[in-house]
């Protein structure tokens, strides 16, 4: 049996979660907040970790909420260790490899438990640089490299995607849609990894003295 055609675009649908991107007022870190602008996590990011990890997601609108998820960005890799729930409880976290697939980092992939129609199963995903798929139906820029579409490894669906706010706010960086959920620890693997390869993106960048983010491998 064949698998199903992929979807070729990402419509909103009743069932859509729409994630809102911001700077916060230092625009050292970043809140997320559900399409109602209800705040969701505080993301802090740390540049010189000393042990600490460099994204730390924290419930609600400021660090002090407790914390769900952290990335751990490997020295001298591409590779990122994704962890769900707060490292204090060592036992009680989930960790997760997120790689890099492609030399010009246009594609990365994470694998997790999830709980289908199936039952219990182990899935891959994908977030794949695009400059034709966007949240809400609407088309990237093609001259920014910061826009990827989210798939199910396995049957090519597109499940998400995160798209750029490019020039038109400063302060939004951008939206991420959710079309298909397995569950909360899902919802957060999906903006953890996201926002892994945001951060790794703009830390490169940064590295090389700025410059205006191009981006070839997109679909």
């Amino acid at each position: 049996m064949s698998s199903p055609a992929p979807a070729t675009d990402l419509p909103l649908t009743n069932t859509s979660q729409i994630f809102n991107l911001y700077l916060t007022t230092s625009c050292t870190n970043w809140t997320v907040t559900l399409g109602d602008k209800t705040p969701l996590y505080y993301v802090r990011k740390l540049l010189f970790t000393f042990g600490k990890p460099d994204l730390t997601f924290h419930i609600g609108k400021d660090r002090n909420g407790t914390v769900a998820a952290v990335s751990n960005f490997v020295t001298f890799s591409s590779k990122s260790k994704l962890g769900l729930g707060d490292p204090a409880a060592v036992t009680d976290m989930l960790w997760e490899d997120l790689t890099r697939e492609s030399r010009d980092h246009s594609r990365y992939r994470f694998e997790m438990n999830i709980s289908s129609h199936h039952g219990p199963e182990r899935r891959g995903f994908l977030w794949k640089r695009t400059h034709s798929v966007g949240v809400d139906g609407s088309k990237p820029t093609k001259f920014s490299s910061m826009n990827f579409k989210f798939l199910d490894e396995q049957t090519g669906e597109i499940l998400g995607a995160y798209t750029n706010n490019g020039i038109k706010s400063f302060k939004k960086q951008g939206k991420f849609q959710l079309n298909k959920t397995y569950g909360k620890d899902f919802e957060t693997m999906f903006l953890l990894s996201g926002l892994t390869i945001l951060e790794r993106a703009i830390r490169r960048e940064s590295s090389r003295g700025g410059g205006g983010g191009g981006g070839g491998g997109g679909g």
